[in-house]
């Protein structure tokens, strides 16, 4: 980004805290809808963060 440029666009919904947790609670066996509940984000959300990885 260039400098004095502010940043435009959506912000994440997203954080590193929360795709651990997503990716947390995916590995101990819930559901993906039931996962994206917890940080009360959707279920396609969901799928793009943890598709991220």
């Amino acid at each position: 980004m260039l400098p004095g440029k502010k940043k435009t666009g959506r912000p994440r919904v997203i954080g590193p805290a929360e795709s651990a947790t997503l990716r947390r609670l995916i590995d101990e066996g819930v559901s993906v809808t039931e996962a994206a509940r917890t940080p009360k984000i959707g279920r396609s959300t969901a799928y793009t963060a943890l598709a991220r990885r």
